[in-house]
């Protein structure tokens, strides 16, 4: 017994010195470790110091810290190696880098790279590789020797330059993976971050292995082929190329052959392993990169013969050197160089997507982005060019249709029309996808591209043909109106003509003169009053009021509303507790204590506010649309119009309630609603009516022509000829169509002008919403900002008509008058010429006012409309010559007059500039951010299968997030959200939590919305809570404390400073 307890105390004797001895030779280790100094440390000091002032943005003393960088990049050009990410911390320092390469490409140019990065387990030959190969710098000894990663900068030769696409090699070296020194400290994940960050950044990464021993390429396998699944799922793509290093018989051909077997099993192994883990579908290697066991496996001799340090080096070796070398120039050659500053932009990508938990769900390529919003403005122009030629061949179709030359369009006729204007826009597109500098990137979206435009052709040649076959029915329906107009006219031609005669001796009578016409035209007026019905003018409120009490409203009720006026407001209310009665309805006990929690504080869940405001804004746009299609202007009002927006309003509140769980609406937002919404129709309404009734209604039209009416009597009186006379009847007829024409050509071609050199309008949607923010906050009113938070599209439309106007109104005028003057001397020599035209015509074929009325109509078609049915009373004009000279008078003095336009107000255009831009520009996504409600800046509506995204979110207390059982406002960004171990309901009756980092398992909305992990926020937005925290707590009726108290160093930021982040829009 005593000896087994003897034996016991040794063991643990022994148990706890082997404890002690490893504890001080790991001390020793570390020691050693840290012992060690070189350049790269000099160079992280550099770094360090740079960031660190670089944070403060200043300089201290008498050093200026901003050469640092100027000073590394003069070190790396000159071929000396320099440290990428700190290998005792694990940390890239992205500030020096950037400012580094910033450097290096100031000294060069933007050169063309190509990036070659290895990968091994430690003390597997890497580095004496790459000095080999390259003749290098990278430390090389036994143990852990490379610490992090380093690049390095090799020039091409410019012989090799002229072969292939780039200037210079970088060559990213690496510490070992499953490094004995960090086997305590560190775990597989390191691994993964080292290995996915520079595969990411390589265009060909060698994968280095120590001889063939299987179980030792198990390690460094599973981890390499996990960080190509990686780089497949974000869309970088790059090569790779298997080292078998100290192989003994490089020549054993069979052995070989059996080795790469091995090697494509134990890939594909790894490659189902990787995809579980990734969440990811691959069978095999090949599925995540292409990869031939054949040609992308090479086996390396032993560097030495013989044991060193004796051995000499081995021949073999450099000639694997030599052959690896030329595999990697073959797959260069094929392969798309980086430019630095795309380099910088890949380092700054995958290391922000490496610090978060989830790579491929993090990472955010700034280069394809970019490269899509250049896309973006891309298919924006050819999409306007395209809206263009289909304007201009509805204007000349609207023009024969007003003149009776045409009574149908085909849709063939348009296609045909378009064929040249397709055809250049497919060009372009092919140009621009196989020659642009990104013809990599942009490939895939090429194919989903072309269809979108053959898509959106197709529409607007769907869309010109309907209306211009309401144009074809709206004459239809006004042909009897136009032959009574036609008949009063020369009925009254003809009167002038026989009582001129008769007053001839008395042309010199103004009073009598005056007397006798008027008698003659009240016989006509009093026969056409008698024969036309007068239009009656129309009260939209009076309609209303009765469209609502037919829907069982109560007339107090109605009234009430409309004294309190609160529905003017409706879309921008803040909280609507007030509009709501709750009840429990089906929910569960425990839900139901979660809503009474809420509302004790007198408020609805924020999800709940968001969408009764969704709906409202649904409910409005749905009415104004089916209002645009009723044909008011061309046939009149009918109260059904009024009464159907109506019914619907009513009947969406009733699908909208049914589809609530904890409260129904109060009658007075119903009514509320209804006002609001009427109230919009209705002014569209009565707009309209006023454009039937002054084209339609026949006493109105003529009272406006009596004074023209009376000087060609006078003209008659005077003994002028039916030349003359006619001569004067269509300059009066050309001049409000020339003037018109004038205007029309001027608002398509300044909408055409600000469209590709007006920098608010002239880019995508991103662009456009900088210039919203920044108009916003040089105006600094909340109303403004209410506005442009509760209805983004109607603010958007509100900006772009507001830049239209000051572009052509003030800040360009000159130039917009330019345009209007030159496009008046356009109308003139078209007059003119089709003038000459129809006279030399008549002439040659020997014919009369009708053949000339009909020439001239048909030269000025395709520009402007012209008819007139006054041949029957102008036969006797035979003298074309003279008639000729009376119409070049009536001309010039129509261009004298029109020489005097100017451009004072939108309302000049019949076919305004800013609406043409509204047309264009609005056409987009109007999806919110689930949580802060930033909307998707995709310019294009149908942007899938790319998610909703922005570039940058707010706050979500902005728009009213706040939290739970609270009335705490929160300051958090939701792009940082996501990055933290928090959780939100996407339900506000349920307490079911969703974790941030796992928001699209909420499903709907939220499953839409792409939302980038990233702590880089947006300084106006922090600018504006702190400038507008009183207005949104009284708005919100709730506050920024405790939780969602705002932090000290928002406040330091200046309007200046927010109008200055937003260039990173």
């Amino acid at each position: 017994m005593k000896l087994l307890w003897d034996s016991n105390i040794k063991q643990n004797i022994c148990g706890s010195l082997l404890k002690v001895i490893q504890t001080e030779l790991e001390e020793l280790s570390a020691k050693l470790q840290s012992a060690t100094f070189g350049l790269e440390h000099m160079f992280r000091e550099m770094g360090q110091i740079y960031e660190a002032h670089a944070s403060v943005n200043r300089t201290t003393g008498e050093l200026n810290w901003s050469k640092y960088p100027e000073l590394a990049a003069e070190l790396m050009i000159s071929g000396h190696p320099v440290e990428l990410m700190d290998g005792d911390a694990g940390h890239v320092p992205l500030t020096w880098i950037i400012r580094l390469l910033d450097a290096v490409i100031k000294k060069l140019g933007d050169k063309r790279i190509f990036v070659l990065s290895v990968l091994g387990i430690q003390s597997s030959g890497k580095s004496t590789m790459l000095n080999a190969m390259f003749g290098l710098q990278f430390a090389v000894s036994a143990g852990r020797c490379t610490r992090g990663a380093f690049m390095q900068l090799v020039k091409v030769s410019a012989e090799i330059q002229k072969d292939f696409k780039f200037d210079y090699v970088l060559v990213v070296d690496t510490e070992g993976l499953r490094a004995l020194e960090l086997a305590e400290n560190t775990s597989l994940h390191h691994d993964n971050e080292l290995a996915t960050f520079v595969t990411g950044l390589g265009n060909l990464t060698l994968i280095n292995i120590f001889g063939e021993n299987p179980a030792e390429m198990q390690d460094i396998l599973q981890i390499v082929v996990q960080a190509f699944m990686r780089m497949k799922e974000v869309n970088l793509s790059p090569s790779c190329v298997f080292v078998h290093q100290n192989v003994t018989d490089i020549a054993a051909g069979e052995r070989n052959m059996e080795g790469k077997r091995r090697l494509q099993e134990k890939l594909d192994k790894m490659a189902q392993l990787a995809a579980k883990e990734e969440v990811c579908n691959a069978d095999c290697f090949s599925d995540i990169i292409t990869f031939d066991v054949q040609t992308d496996v090479k086996y390396f001799a032993q560097l030495w013969e013989g044991s060193p340090p004796m051995a000499p080096p081995n021949p073999g070796y450099s000639e694997s050197i030599q052959e690896l070398k030329d595999i990697i120039l073959t797959k260069a050659s094929k392969s798309k160089a980086l430019t630095l500053s795309q380099f910088k932009s890949r380092i700054s990508d995958l290391w922000k997507a490496l610090l978060n938990e989830h790579f491929v769900f993090s990472f955010k390529n700034t280069q394809e982005i970019a490269v899509y919003r250049k896309l973006e403005v891309q298919y924006g122009k050819w999409n306007w060019a395209l809206r263009c030629a289909l304007l201009n061949i509805e204007h000349q179709l609207h023009n024969k249709i007003e003149t009776g030359k045409l009574d149908k369009v085909d849709r063939s006729y348009l296609v045909k029309e378009m064929t040249t204007t397709q055809e250049d826009v497919q060009k372009a597109m092919k140009t621009y996808f196989e020659d642009d500098e990104d013809k990599e990137i942009l490939v895939q979206w090429r194919g989903r591209f072309e269809s979108k435009i053959k898509e959106f052709h197709d529409e607007q040649v769907k869309e010109v043909k309907r209306k211009l076959e309401e144009v074809i029915q709206q004459r239809n329906t006004c042909k009897e109106l136009d032959d009574k107009k036609a008949e009063f006219e020369n009925k009254l031609l003809q009167k002038s003509k026989e009582l001129a005669h008769e007053l001839k001796d008395k042309a010199k009578d103004e009073k009598e003169l005056q007397k006798q016409f008027n008698r003659i035209w009240d016989v006509r007026v009093s026969e056409l009053a008698a024969a036309a019905p007068k239009i009656k003018d129309i009260s939209i409120q009076d309609e209303l009021f009765c469209i609502l009490t037919d829907l069982s409203i109560e007339w107090s009720l109605i009234n009430e509303c409309k004294k309190r006026g609160k529905y003017k407001n409706m879309p921008k209310i803040g909280n609507f507790f007030g509009y709501v009665s709750i009840t429990k309805g089906i929910l569960a006990a425990k839900a139901w204590e979660n809503v009474k929690a809420a509302l004790r504080l007198n408020t609805l869940p924020y999800e709940e506010d968001q969408r009764i405001r969704s709906f409202i804004a649904e409910v409005e746009r749905q009415s104004i649309e089916k209002i645009r299609t009723k044909p008011v202007a061309s046939r009149g009002y009918t109260s059904t119009y009024l009464h159907e927006v109506a019914s619907n309003v009513k009947d969406k509140v009733k699908a909208f309630e049914s589809e609530t769980k904890t409260y129904t609406f109060k009658n007075d937002f119903t009514v509320d609603l209804l006002l609001y919404v009427c109230d919009i129709a209705g002014k569209q309404l009565l707009k309209s009516h006023e454009e039937f009734k002054t084209n339609n209604d026949l006493l109105t039209h003529f009272k406006s022509k009596k004074d023209h009416h009376y000087r060609i009597f006078v003209s008659y009186c005077e003994g002028n000829s039916s030349a003359v006379v006619l001569g004067e009847l269509i300059c009066n007829k050309l001049k409000d169509s020339t003037v018109q024409a004038v205007y029309n050509m001027t608002a398509m071609e300044l909408a055409d002008e600000m469209m590709h050199s007006y920098p608010p309008l002239s880019g995508n949607k991103a662009n456009l919403e900088k210039h919203i923010l920044k108009s916003l906050a040089e105006k600094e009113d909340f109303d403004s900002y209410i506005n442009y938070l509760r209805r983004p599209r109607s603010h958007m439309e509100s900006f772009i008509t507001e830049e239209v106007e000051k572009y052509i109104l003030t800040e360009h005028k000159d130039k917009a008058l330019s345009t209007l003057k030159k496009n008046v001397k356009r109308i003139e020599k078209l007059v003119s010429d089709a003038v000459e035209t129809a006279t030399e015509y008549v002439k040659t074929q020997g014919g009369d006012i009708d053949m000339w009325l009909e020439e001239f109509s048909s030269s000025l078609e395709d520009e402007l409309a012209f008819s007139t049915n006054y041949g029957q009373n102008f036969g006797d004009i035979n003298d074309f010559d003279f008639f000729k000279e009376e119409l070049d008078k009536g001309i010039k003095s129509i261009v004298e007059e029109m020489s005097r336009l100017t451009i004072d107000s939108m309302e000049q255009f019949s076919e305004r500039p800013d609406q043409l831009l509204i047309d264009h520009k609005c056409k987009t996504c109007w999806s919110e951010c689930p949580f802060c409600g930033a909307v998707c800046t995709n310019t294009y509506e149908d942007h899938s299968p790319n998610d909703h995204m922005v570039t940058f979110h707010r706050p979500d207390g902005i728009k009213g997030f706040h939290f739970r059982d609270t009335v705490e406002l929160s300051v958090d960004f939701c792009s940082t959200l996501v990055t933290r171990n928090q959780a939100f309901y996407p339900n506000s009756s349920s307490d079911q939590a969703v974790p941030y980092k796992e928001y699209k398992t909420a499903g709907g909305k939220y499953a839409e919305w792409s939302i980038t992990p990233d702590n880089s926020t947006l300084a106006y937005w922090k600018w504006f809570v702190c400038r507008f925290q009183k207005h949104l707590e009284n708005y919100h009726e709730k506050k920024f404390k405790g939780k969602g108290e705002i932090p000290s160093e928002w406040k330091r930021f200046t309007k200046e400073d927010a109008i200055r982040s937003l260039e990173k829009l």
